[in-house]
């Protein structure tokens, strides 16, 4: 453990249904709805806040239903099988609060949709799951080096708001650096301690004019449909080429990078989209995500009106 209190965790849920069911393959939105509700068990004022449409960057993300492939619009759940859902969370209180509820039962269920799923286990422990963790804001600002790669894995479709046109949502589905370090400031800044913020429109320029794309790897659309509501997105390995000689904005970059897997990126963060974590660069072998509840892409309409995730 850090020798600081940590204040980011990933916890990883496994799950198994309590019988064999069909569900949609999309379960991000459920999945929202259930933290939401659990959270209201324990404290309704801060499930409330967090649901509140006013807060454009949330402290919570959470990824797909893992470890089934896609197959159509629904698939099957069996119950002698294990799947699992991560819920990452950027506020300490909101990890009490989580923990609260899930030991405070006996047999602690999740409800996604028609699925009533016992939870296994909640994997927090570095090391414990590939996807699992815990760390402080100041150990992520102490680690990081100003190399100049940086790898990032998008392991779930990710996509990026310019909010409402008279013809529909704009949508930008490509890793390009100015967006995905940019979403992953003002994320950062929202709620890290004061003296670890980020100049962030600085941050945004350097990635425009100073960050380039030098490997791409597996890079695909993917489609997550929220109830009718299709949702494109990109999934893939990008390495990113720090070309500026500024160390201080190396530095950030590389501090963020590592801060994805906590925060995730983009648009819908808490309702699977953006699912991203640092590797190490270099060339990459096949695509390591996790089997997602997915179907192949289409055309995307209007978002419906649900949190909008900067």
């Amino acid at each position: 453990m850090s020798s600081t209190t940590p204040s980011l965790f990933s916890v990883v849920l496994r799950l198994s249904p309590l019988e064999g069911v069909e569900i949609e393959a999309t379960m991000g939105h459920r999945a929202h709805a259930a933290f939401l509700d659990a959270i209201r068990t324990v404290s309704p004022a801060l499930s409330a806040a967090l649901h509140d449409p006013r807060v454009s960057v949330r402290p919570f993300a959470i990824s797909p239903l893992w470890g089934v492939p896609a197959r159509g619009e629904r698939i099957r759940l069996h119950p002698e099988r294990i799947y699992w859902l991560r819920v990452t969370l950027l506020l300490a209180p909101l990890y009490e609060r989580l923990m609260e509820v899930l030991l405070d039962r006996d047999r602690p269920q999740l409800r996604l949709g028609e699925a009533v799923l016992l939870i296994r286990e909640a994997l927090t422990t570095p090391g414990s799951h590939p996807w699992a963790g815990y760390a402080s804001w100041e150990e992520l600002a102490a680690r990081a080096q100003p190399v100049r790669e940086i790898t990032l894995d998008f392991v779930s479709p990710t996509a990026f708001s310019f909010g409402e046109k008279p013809w529909g949502r704009q949508m930008v589905v490509l890793p390009l650096p100015e967006l995905v370090f940019g979403s992953l400031a003002r994320t950062w800044n929202t709620y890290a301690p004061a003296p670890l913020r980020m100049n962030a429109k600085a941050l945004e320029r350097y990635s425009a004019e100073h960050v380039v794309i030098k490997q791409i790897a597996h890079l695909q659309t993917r489609m997550l449909n929220f109830s009718g509501h299709p949702q494109i997105g990109f999934v893939g390995r990008v390495t990113y080429g720090l070309m500026g000689e500024n160390d201080i904005a190396r530095l950030q970059l590389n501090v963020l990078a590592d801060f994805a897997f906590y925060s995730g990126v983009g648009y819908k963060r808490a309702m699977g989209m953006g699912q991203c974590r640092a590797c190490p660069s270099g060339p990459a072998g096949p695509h390591p995500a996790p089997d997602l509840l997915i179907r192949a892409a289409g055309t995307s309409p209007e978002d419906p009106d649900d949190p909008a995730e900067s």
